[in-house]
């Protein structure tokens, strides 16, 4: 089991979590409502787990390759359109990504700009969630277009054995 913590001042952001070998695959998600009447999809990893992913995540978008077949699966898992075209993400790679319910201590960014969604966050504006300190550290996921996730930045956060 680890713990992560803020890099900038040392505060717990996770409750201990297990490291899970491979990102598991996207559960389905219909777009019903879920038990507590929010509509957000399932979680990514389970309550108590995370996973270190090793492809690029949320903002900046760029352009994507023109000569590549995605198979349906496009890198960071997130993709866009707009003037310049299909558009991939080029955002941070190795994100720790963990069941938002196992983060804590976390606030919304001051920046009102980072938390698009319409029914929560969807993560492409990038980090949205602070430390205490005001350290940029995560970007939580939460929308009817998302994954239910909280992705932990690798450069904010440190990772220790809860032992």
């Amino acid at each position: 089991m680890d713990v992560l913590f803020c890099a900038a001042c040392g505060t717990r952001l996770t409750e201990p979590v297990g490291r899970l070998a491979e990102m598991p695959g996207y559960p389905g998600w219909d777009g019903r409502p879920g038990p507590d009447g929010r509509r957000h999809g399932p979680p990514s990893v389970s309550r108590g787990t995370y996973v270190v992913d090793p492809l690029p995540f949320g903002a900046p978008f760029v352009p994507a390759d023109p000569d590549a077949e995605y198979d349906g699966v496009v890198p960071g898992g997130m993709w866009m359109s707009d003037e310049r075209g299909f558009l991939v993400s080029a955002g941070p790679r190795g994100t720790y990504v963990l069941h938002p319910d196992d983060a804590v201590d976390l606030a919304p960014h001051p920046d009102a700009g980072r938390h698009g969604g319409c029914c929560g966050p969807d993560g492409r504006a990038g980090v949205n969630r602070i430390c205490g300190c005001g350290a940029e550290v995560a970007i939580a996921c939460a929308d009817c277009t998302s994954g239910y996730e909280t992705r932990l930045v690798p450069d904010a956060v440190r990772v220790k054995s809860a032992r």
